[in-house]
């Protein structure tokens, strides 16, 4: 019995070891917060959600030299927010469809606030407004450009896209695979403006598919990507989100 009794009260101390252990381990409070902007004109960078985006990687050098990277993403219109990051030192390395930043070490602690100034690959910009034709298709008019004076990324376009979508959450990882147009680099000619039609996602050849003949907002927007990947990704240079009204 009097065995039973030490064994008992070496794990009940054990047990509170641990609890005490956990309490006192501070919950991720800082704020890690700010945007990417296109270097010059600080226009906001235009980007994907998720891993086609921009990721932000984090390497946390409080306790090792080899910590296991954090990884959090950027919002579409290129703003960034994170209030659960642990109090620390951190390596920061941005990674998007622009000229490569290096890894900067910062402190995180209470609120810090960054603002990136990159150099997209490629600039892509609306040229007037979307057109409902009476087809039952939209047709829009891009262009793009270089982004970077960079000639290490200066490669060609690889291939483009019109995303359309029935959410303001479109781009590579939403939309329709009915609507969108699909564009080899050939038919992206930098420097030129282009007139785009949706419902092509085989390519650009044939007859578009119309959008139902009865009114309904969509969400349009165009991206294009040269032959560079980052980290095994494809990531597209994008223009801003337009909505427009379909119907006949």
């Amino acid at each position: 019995m009097k065995k039973i009794n030490i064994a008992l009260i070496v794990l009940a101390a054990s047990s509170l070891l641990v609890s005490c252990i956990k309490d006192n381990y501070a919950a991720p409070a800082e704020t890690f917060k700010g945007a990417f902007v296109e270097k010059g004109t600080n226009v906001p960078f235009q980007t994907a959600l998720g891993n086609t985006g921009i990721r932000i990687r984090l390497m946390e050098y409080s306790w090792s030299d080899t910590p296991q990277p954090y990884d959090m993403n950027v919002k579409q219109d290129g703003t960034f927010q994170n209030t659960k990051v642990f109090k620390g030192k951190y390596g920061v390395t941005p990674e998007g469809a622009f000229v490569p930043l290096q890894e900067e070490v910062i402190e995180i602690q209470g609120t810090i606030e960054k603002t990136y100034e990159v150099e997209p690959l490629l600039k892509v910009e609306w040229v007037g407004q979307p057109v409902v034709n009476s087809d039952g298709t939209v047709s829009v008019q891009v262009k793009v450009t270089r982004g970077t004076t960079n000639p290490d990324y200066q490669q060609e376009v690889e291939k483009g896209w019109l995303f359309v979508s029935e959410t303001d959450y479109v781009g590579d990882f939403c939309y329709s695979p009915n609507y969108s147009t699909r564009l080899t680099g050939a038919e992206i000619p930098l420097g030129e403006t282009i007139t785009v039609t949706t419902g092509f996602p085989n390519g650009t050849s044939g007859t578009g598919i119309a959008f139902p003949n009865y009114q309904r907002k969509y969400f349009l927007r165009f991206a294009a990507k040269t032959t560079v990947n980052f980290s095994n990704t494809e990531r597209y240079n994008y223009t801003p989100i337009v909505e427009v009204t379909t119907g006949r």
